[in-house]
């Protein structure tokens, strides 16, 4: 652990040189802005949808506000008739995103409004991981529900000193049968489930659909699927765009997670005397190449991801055809002034993920029931998941609810996703990508690797390195240097 605080200062010192995503990474100032004044402009609808998309046992809580409602199954609603202050519970996070999934969950179970009450530290993720364990050591406010994004979260995860396995507190493997297979891998602690997940982020392509039409004749899902399915076919259709004057991508960098998170080894390993070895894979080498490729073909503006022109070609009239998105970057999009209707969704060449947030227990938390019956409703409850779904746009990690949001019926009618994409309906775009996501392969240390490589790609661009073997020793000259892991022999 004394590594992976050493890394995570390393993090945040590499990190003021690098633009990274919100649910995972940073924005920079101008798209950050936009963000924001596009959350502030749905708050009033968030709200209004929040009231509507209570259920019946969200009503039946209510008028009985003086019981306490069982859950439809799995872990059981605690009785809080004996409690008292001493059982409130405190959940701590870098920014208010847990918050408002969190509140679908107390808005449907209002009795447990007051035993939970919610610390926004207002930081970047990896500064809160300091603040939260001053916390944690104190006592003082005991974190006793503990988000931490994609880059982070491991931090806890592999700690069993500040987090407990859930298992111990009630869940089981059956309640997690809904759970996409990678959100259990990453979680998985030398067999304990020691961190959970309302959310997934399940990459795709979000395209235009006026230059579709304009150069492939369609802007139908399927069809421009078809178009991208695989990385030759990705480039056949990036060589038809710049015909007529687009570029395929805004920059580079844009291809970076669809092809770095679909790793499936982790780069570092540990050896049975404690050492770290990093062990670069394929994966590493083929975002260098595609990165040069494509700056090489001019089929990018060479624009920066979260840059002003990354930004700006999210409005109509821009040139660019596709981003590499998530379903938090409606928002982003929104935010940048895109049009609801102009853009489709679909999965793309490759499975990927981008961000995400996993939620641990504190391990002396003082009230494990009340943790244990929040975080099974925020998770693994289908009828709160479509609820999540519907207040908040996101998607999330529960098959059945995405089954009911996609099969059922039961999306709502001013859902942000389907109204970006002009009524298609993304979320089964975005189930069927997450049934490939790898994510088990994670490790602390991958966000200065991402930095490394960042840094090797554009090295390649521009001529500093000769060959990719150049760039990728680059790469682990620094894994050596500045994070001291040599590379594998």
């Amino acid at each position: 652990m004394k590594k992976f605080k050493k890394a995570l200062a390393l993090s945040l010192t590499l990190a003021m040189g690098m633009s990274l995503v919100a649910c995972g990474d940073k924005k920079d100032d101008t798209t950050a802005a936009a963000t924001q004044a596009a959350t502030e402009a749905q708050t009033e609808k968030q709200t209004e949808a929040q009231t509507e998309a209570q259920t019946e046992k969200q009503t039946e809580a209510q008028t009985e506000a003086q019981t306490d409602a069982p859950a439809p199954a799995g872990i059981a609603a605690p009785d809080t008739s004996s409690w008292t202050e001493a059982d409130k519970i405190y959940a701590y996070s870098w920014d208010d995103d847990f918050q408002k999934k969190l509140n679908v969950v107390l808005d449907a179970y209002p009795q447990y409004k007051d035993y939970v009450e919610y610390i926004n530290l207002g930081v970047a993720s990896e500064q809160s991981l300091e603040l939260i364990d001053t916390a944690l050591e104190s006592g003082d406010k005991y974190p006793s529900l503990i988000p931490a994004d994609i880059g982070s979260a491991k931090y806890y995860v592999e700690d069993d000193s500040k987090t407990l396995d859930l298992k111990t507190i009630g869940f089981t493997d059956e309640m997690l049968s809904n759970s996409y297979q990678y959100a259990k891998d990453f979680a998985n602690y030398n067999g304990q489930l020691k961190a959970v997940t309302w959310q997934s982020t399940a990459g795709s392509v979000f395209y235009n659909r006026a230059i579709a039409k304009e150069v492939f004749g369609t802007d139908d899902p399927t069809e421009i699927q078809a178009k991208l399915a695989t990385w030759d076919d990705f480039f056949a259709a990036a060589d038809a765009l710049k015909e007529k004057g687009y570029k395929i991508v805004n920059g580079p960098k844009d291809v970076y997670y669809a092809i770095i998170n679909a790793h499936t080894e982790p780069w570092v390993s540990v050896g049975a005397d404690g050492s770290e070895t990093f062990k670069p894979d394929s994966t590493i080498t083929q975002y260098i190449e595609t990165a040069k490729k494509l700056a090489d073909g001019d089929y990018t503006n060479m624009g920066d991801m979260w840059g002003g022109d990354w930004a700006a070609n999210m409005k109509d009239g821009g040139n660019v055809f596709c981003y590499f998105a998530c379903p938090w970057m409606i928002g982003v999009f929104t935010g940048n002034g895109a049009t609801n209707g102009s853009w489709g969704a679909c999965v793309g060449p490759s499975p990927y993920y981008w961000g995400g947030t996993y939620v641990s227990v504190g391990k002396n938390t003082n009230n494990p029931e009340l943790c244990a019956f929040i975080l099974y409703e925020l998770t693994c409850d289908p009828d709160l998941g479509v609820a999540i779904t519907n207040v908040t746009g996101d998607a999330v990690n529960n098959k059945a609810a995405n089954d009911r949001l996609v099969n059922g019926g039961e999306i709502a009618s001013d859902n942000a996703g389907l109204a970006f994409l002009g009524g298609q309906n993304p979320y089964g775009t975005w189930a069927d990508a997450a049934e490939g996501i790898q994510q088990g392969a994670v490790t602390y240390q991958d966000k200065n690797y991402e930095a490394f490589i960042a840094d090797a790609a554009n090295g390649y661009i521009t001529g500093t390195y000769a060959t990719v073997d150049d760039a990728l020793n680059y790469v682990k000259e620094q894994s050596k240097t500045t994070l001291g892991i040599p590379a594998a022999e």
